[in-house]
């Protein structure tokens, strides 16, 4: 294989191999399913079978001059498409490398391409790129019309398919047009997160394969022979939710996340109003710079408010995501008998939702605070401080 780091989906792979071994390989396929589970990776290591010079192990043996140019994406027999700029395009006719406005945008976006031959599970996220430019599909259609070396397979990676319809289907109606009447010895291989969002048409003619999550266990297993230890796996992996890529960012800024949501869970357990200052005052940072990263922080606090629902049910730890916090959470569930934790995590939830459809921040956090204060009292409410909160 041309990567040593992706995790392979035995079933699809299996799949894949034996229709290319049996020549039934499909001329379209939609490799789909959420983010992170290597669908993109799985492209490349199929576009290198299929011009691998020496096979191994059912696999590209990564090793020939063509598995290593597929690595690099220098190989000539394979177009990758993306989502691209408009950049100098000022007219359908132009040519897609106009999306480049300048150097500096060319070399971040081969930059981009060396951090994806060496991680399968990195995105390409070229700036503005919000479509996937019709300008590019309609030089498809001659780059597959032409021969190529030695016969080989000429294979067309579109990642981020579901870009092909936005803001409008023209790129997607020109992709028809080919798929209709496809090439030989041609295999379009597109990749989405959000196959939903895809036209009808298109998905009709492509053979689809689900990319299901990767397991908790597996990307723990993962982290920790990165070098992190049990607890923040287990975190980690949790806040992950199946994807390989985030938990391994999430492991970068483990420990600034963390401070961040002692802010967060020490302004929902106190009056003080300078505490909810500093917790909106992040938040609001985080959704101008990072919305994914304000995502993460919701979900790890979605967490916390979980563990509490468990413990203060079962009074067990087993199940316990943050094992580092149990002092913490059994004096929460004792000081707050009456809690009611799941209101707690709907509320989060709730509010998330509100403010990624651009709701006023410091309102919907301070609303939060709020709801989660009266649906945590009881009549034995006792005072608690989480200011002894304990990083790993």
């Amino acid at each position: 294989m041309i990567y040593s780091n992706l995790l392979i989906n035995k079933k699809n792979w299996k799949q894949l191999y034996l229709s290319w071994k049996s020549e039934r390989l499909p001329h379209a396929l939609l490799f789909h399913g959420p983010k992170g589970t290597g669908k993109e990776g799985h492209a490349l290591e199929l576009a290198a079978l299929l011009n691998c010079r020496e096979i191994q192990d059912d696999g590209p043996c990564g090793n020939c001059s063509s598995c290593k140019k597929t690595k690099s994406f220098q190989n000539g027999s394979i177009k990758l498409i993306l989502p691209m700029p408009r950049g100098k395009i000022s007219s359908s006719s132009d040519s897609s490398m106009k999306a480049f406005r300048n150097e500096k945008v060319l070399d971040d976006y081969l930059d981009m391409l060396k951090e994806k031959s060496e991680d399968p599970y990195y995105s390409i996220q070229v700036a503005n790129a919000n479509t996937i430019l019709i300008n590019s599909i309609r030089e498809l259609k001659q780059d597959v019309s032409m021969s190529t070396v030695n016969n080989e397979w000429k294979v067309v990676l579109i990642f981020q398919a579901d870009k092909l319809c936005i803001p409008s289907p023209a790129a997607a109606h020109a992709l028809l047009k080919i798929l209709e009447e496809p090439p030989e010895r041609t295999v379009f291989i597109l990749v989405s997160s959000q196959a939903n969002t895809i036209l009808d048409t298109i998905h009709s003619r492509c053979q689809s394969l689900f990319f299901p999550p990767i397991s908790i266990e597996i990307i723990q297993d993962q982290l920790v022979q990165s070098g992190a230890n049990q607890i923040q796996a287990a975190i980690l992996a949790r806040i992950s939710g199946g994807n390989v890529g985030l938990s391994r960012q999430l492991k970068e800024n483990y420990s600034d996340l963390m401070e961040k949501l002692y802010i967060v869970l020490n302004a929902c357990f106190s009056n003080d109003p300078s505490i909810w200052e500093k917790c909106i005052d992040i938040l609001a940072r985080l959704k101008n710079k990072d919305i994914h990263q304000l995502e993460q922080l919701f979900r790890c606090a979605s967490l916390f408010f979980r563990d509490l629902f468990y413990y203060s049910i079962t009074n067990m730890d087993d199940d316990i995501v943050y094992k580092n916090q149990l002092d913490k959470i059994d004096k929460l569930s004792k000081s707050y008998p009456k809690g009611d934790w799941q209101s707690c995590i709907q509320h989060i939830e709730n509010t998330q939702n509100y403010i990624l459809r651009n709701g006023y921040l410091p309102l919907m956090i301070t609303n939060l605070i709020i709801d989660i204060q009266k649906a945590v009292q009881g009549k034995y409410h006792k005072p608690f401080k989480i200011s002894d909160w304990t990083p790993v």
